[in-house]
């Protein structure tokens, strides 16, 4: 199968490619040409039917491989040099041009993306992306756990990468390259090995596992592009492989018992949605926001925050006596806004952190300590919670939310400044499945 061309480059020079990865290769690029080809180089058609699920940048990557090449010409020895940037870590490069070696897989994407041929490093960080430019490499980016999938529902799509742009970007209209880069690496750690990954399974291992949890029923908040952007950024959540609905509803006045139910019985990490909409009074230009909470549970774990009992498998202990026992949840924890901006908020790990990751309270625990009753996220186990959510949930003025700072999760608000007050107007609840494998251990 193949081998001469590969031998031929293997004669010249070294290659990061085993040999297997160069038959692997030859045999991509015979189909390639199949598509369509010029005297047996690649053209812009060649890539298009490989890459349904972004079409557009097929031809950005394609034309970004052509002006690597000296003759502008992808021929299979052309294809693997590029490819090596792609492909294989900075210290494993042997063919490649010398001046991308400097540069993570992110930053190669993100150019391909933005269809940038500049070639030199200080022409690139002189290079200047704009807010819809930066939404498009966002989404590009969030698309790639689609693999080969069409994606025939972009407009509903649109609204994660530009969560993510509204963070990166703030006020302004531009940021130079790499200062657009950081930004976007900060909100997405991830995003140099899932650029990696995709261009793994796309040119050498089609049977490399990556993707999203499936969900068992219809969400009015997540998509797949919302859970790509939890996937990318969150070091737990790249384990799910399920969501199970809990409850979904329209906020009534009755949800804190449900909810307090979900808890109790529950022996799952869970993941709260929240859709809030500022009332007229609070700002002229109200808007709708989401924003939620990934509370996690590790078994392993033995804390005074996680009480292992056989009927108490979340540690809500109804000891009268002792207020701590209504909080749990573990490290792992974190506390996250999807609109109008994408944040993130981990838990802290310092020697002041209190860990008050979840708390829920309810009338029917009798607690002799006067507790509140409702349902809370952060803070330092006075009451000072991150977000707090009153018994009587349905427009109740105690419904709180933007403590900037708690002493559980990381500073930052969660939504705008001014928004002190929620008008929450529904509700989801998921219960998490990890992979089959992480469940052994």
């Amino acid at each position: 199968m193949g081998g001469s061309k590969s031998k031929s480059i293997k004669k010249h020079a070294k290659v990061a490619f085993t040999d297997q990865e160069l038959e692997v290769l030859e045999v991509y690029f015979e189909l390639l040409k199949c598509h369509d080809s010029i005297n047996g180089f690649l053209t812009q058609k060649s890539m298009l039917p490989e890459f349904p699920e972004n079409p557009d940048f097929s031809v950005k990557l394609y034309n970004w491989m052509r002006e690597r090449c000296n003759n502008q010409q992808i021929d299979y020895t052309n294809f693997v040099i590029t490819l090596e940037l792609l492909l294989k870590e900075q210290q494993e490069y042997y063919l490649s041009d010398y001046k991308f070696r400097v540069l993570e897989k992110f930053e190669l994407f993100a150019l391909i993306s933005l269809g940038c041929l500049e070639n030199q490093k200080e022409s690139i960080n002189r290079f200047s992306v704009s807010y819809s430019q930066g939404s498009l490499v966002i989404k590009e980016l969030l698309n790639m756990y689609y693999y080969n999938q069409e994606i025939k529902n972009s407009t509903r799509n649109d609204l994660a990468a530009r969560s993510v742009a509204n963070s990166i970007f703030g006020q302004k209209s531009t940021l130079p390259f790499n200062q657009f880069i950081g930004q976007a690496k900060q909100q997405l750690i991830y995003a140099n090995k899932m650029c990696k990954s995709y261009f793994t399974k796309k040119f050498i291992n089609p049977y490399f596992k990556y993707g999203i949890p499936k969900l068992t029923s219809s969400s009015f908040i997540l998509n797949d592009q919302v859970l790509a952007l939890l996937q990318m950024s969150s070091p737990d959540f790249n384990r799910i492989s399920q969501l199970d609905l809990k409850f979904s509803s329209s906020v009534t006045n009755d949800d804190l018992e449900y909810i307090t139910e979900i808890i109790i019985d529950t022996q799952q990490p869970l993941l709260f949605l929240f859709k809030n909409r500022e009332d007229e009074s609070q700002n002229d230009t109200f808007q709708q926001q989401v924003f939620g909470a990934y509370i996690s549970i590790d078994e392993t774990i033995e804390t005074h925050f996680i009480r292992k009992k056989q009927k108490d498998p979340m540690g809500i202990l109804y000891n009268p006596k002792d207020q701590i026992s209504l909080y749990f949840g573990d490290e792992k924890s974190f506390l996250f806004s999807l609109l109008p901006k994408y944040q993130l908020f981990m838990s802290t790990f310092d020697i002041q952190s209190k860990q008050c990751f979840a708390y829920i309270n309810n009338r029917a625990f009798n607690l002799q300590v006067q507790q509140p009753y409702g349902l809370g996220f952060g803070g330092d186990g006075k009451g000072n919670f991150r977000i707090w959510i009153d018994e009587k949930i349905k427009g109740n003025a105690t419904n709180r939310i933007n403590n900037q700072c708690d002493q559980t999760y990381e500073m930052g608000y969660l939504l705008e400044p001014h928004v002190e007050f929620l008008n929450l107007t529904s509700i989801e609840i998921w219960g998490v499945n990890y992979e089959k494998k992480q469940q052994k251990k």
